[in-house]
C-alpha cells in the first residue's frame, strides 16, 4: 500500500463517470472540506490486515501532528503498477475508514472506480506533503542500546555464533518439539513440530534485531514463554514471541537482544549461564603457572565446562578487569596456594562472592545452573 498525504486548507471532489466495471455503487458523490488531511491511497497486491493496521496507524500519527479537522480517504491507483483487485481495494479502503471512525476521527471516503474532479490547496508547512509505502517488513533504527550486541561481536563472531546456537537449543528444551525442521518455506505441519527459518532481512541491517540471516522459530502449538512478548529500546518496538492461530513464533535475535539488555541493566551485568560463551576464565598469577593452569583447564573441559585462560603476560589486576568487562561468570585465580592445594580461588560474578573450590565443586555449581552445558566454540588460550 502506498499513501500520499496532503494537509489541505481546502479540498473538494465531485464524481463524474464510472472508470471501472466494478466501481462502487453506494457512494458519497461530492464533498467539500477545510483543514483536511487528504490521504491518496493505492491498495496493492498482497495487502492484508497487517498492512491496513499500519496504514491506519500512519494516518492517526500524521493527523495528530498536523492538527487537521478531518481525514479524507481518496482512492488513487496512479502510485503503483502492482494494483490489487477492485474487490480487495474497496474492502481495504472501507476498513481503513471504519477504523478511523471508530477511533473518533471525522472521516470521509471518496468512491472507488469513478473518475472524479478534485480541487486541493496545500498548506505548505513541512508536514503538509508526505508519502509512505507500507510493507510487511519492519523498519528498525540504530539505537544506542544496540552497542551491547557489538560488545559480543554480532552478527558473526564466535561468541555471537555460540549465543545464537545456545538460544536455539534453549528453545528446543522449552518447546520440547516432536520434530525439528530447518526450512524457509511456509509449511503446514502437525502439532509439536518446530521449524527453524533463516530468512533474508529487509530494510536496514542491524546487529541482533535485523541480521543476515534473520533467525525465526515457528512451533506448531501455542506455548507461553518466560519472556515478555515485546519490549522497546529508545528507538524500536520489538516482538520476542507471539502465540496465535495454533502456532508460536519466536524472533531469536530479538530474544538475545532482550537478554543482553536485561543483563546490562543489572548493577553487575550477568548473563544466564546457558547463553554465556564462557563459564570460567582462569587467571594465572605468573607466567610460570601457565602449565598448571592448562591442567586445570583440561580437567574442566573434560567435564563439559566452557573455559579459557587469560595467558597474556600481564598483571593480575588487568586480567581481573578484562574478565569484568567481558562479563565472565566465574573467574578463577591460579597462584602458588591454588597449585599446592589443587583448588581454585573463584570469584562468582552473580553473587559477588569469592570461594575456594575444587574442580569437582566448581563443575557441580555450573552444571546445576546451566541446563544445556553446550561445548564451547573458542580456543582455550585467549592470546595464542
Amino acid at each position: 500500500m502506498i499513501q500520499l498525504f496532503i494537509h489541505a486548507s481546502n479540498f473538494s471532489y465531485e464524481v463524474k463517470e464510472k472508470a471501472v466495471e466494478k466501481a462502487e455503487e453506494d457512494y458519497l458523490p461530492s464533498l467539500k472540506k477545510e483543514n483536511a488531511l487528504v490521504v491518496f491511497t493505492t491498495v496493492e497486491k498482497g495487502d492484508d490486515e497487517e498492512i491496513i493496521r499500519k496504514a491506519v496507524e500512519n494516518i492517526k500519527d500524521i493527523f495528530s501532528k498536523v492538527k487537521a479537522s478531518c481525514v479524507i480517504i481518496y482512492p488513487y491507483a496512479h502510485l503503483s503498477n502492482n494494483l490489487s483487485s477492485p474487490d480487495v481495494a474497496i474492502s481495504s479502503l472501507k476498513e481503513i475508514e471504519k477504523e478511523l471512525k471508530d477511533s473518533g476521527i471525522e472521516t470521509y471516503r471518496a468512491p472507488f472506480g469513478w473518475y472524479k474532479a478534485f480541487s486541493i490547496s496545500c498548506y505548505g508547512h513541512p508536514l503538509s506533503e508526505l508519502s509512505r509505502r507500507i510493507t510487511k517488513s519492519e523498519e528498525f533504527s540504530k539505537s544506542e542500546e544496540l552497542e551491547i550486541c557489538n560488545k559480543f561481536g554480532f552478527p558473526s563472531s564466535p561468541k555471537a555464533t555460540f549465543m545464537k546456537i545456545a538460544t536455539l537449543e534453549y528453545l528446543k528444551k522449552e518447546l520440547s518439539p516432536s520434530s525439528i525442521i530447518i526450512s524457509n518455506d511456509e509449511l503446514k505441519e502437525k502439532e509439536g513440530t518446530m521449524i527453524i527459518r533463516y530468512l533474508k532481512p529487509s530494510g536496514r541491517i542491524l546487529p541482533c534485531i535485523n541480521e543476515d540471516p534473520k533467525i525465526e522459530v515457528i512451533y506448531f502449538g501455542e506455548k507461553q514463554l518466560d519472556f515478555p512478548k515485546e519490549f522497546k529500546d529508545s528507538k524500536n518496538s520489538l516482538k520476542i514471541w507471539e502465540s496465535k492461530d495454533g502456532k508460536t513464533t519466536i524472533w531469536v535475535g530479538n530474544l538475545i537482544y532482550y537478554i543482553l539488555l536485561q543483563a546490562k541493566s543489572m548493577s553487575t551485568p550477568y548473563l544466564p549461564l546457558w547463553i554465556s560463551p564462557i563459564h570460567v576464565r582462569l587467571l594465572p598469577v605468573k607466567k610460570d603457572f601457565l602449565e598448571k593452569t592448562e591442567e586445570f583447564a583440561n580437567q574442566l573441559l573434560s567435564k563439559g565446562v566452557r573455559v579459557e585462560i587469560d595467558n597474556k603476560d600481564d598483571g593480575l589486576g588487568n586480567k581481573i578487569r578484562r574478565s569484568g568487562m567481558d562479563w565472565i561468570p566465574y573467574v578463577a585465580i591460579v597462584g602458588e596456594r591454588e597449585i599446592k592445594t589443587s583448588t581454585l580461588t573463584v570469584r562468582i560474578r552473580k553473587k559477588d562472592e569469592q570461594k575456594s573450590l575444587t574442580i569437582d565443586e566448581l563443575y557441580t555449581i555450573i552444571k546445576d545452573e546451566d541446563p544445556l552445558m553446550l561445548r564451547q566454540n573458542t580456543p582455550v588460550k585467549m592470546f595464542d
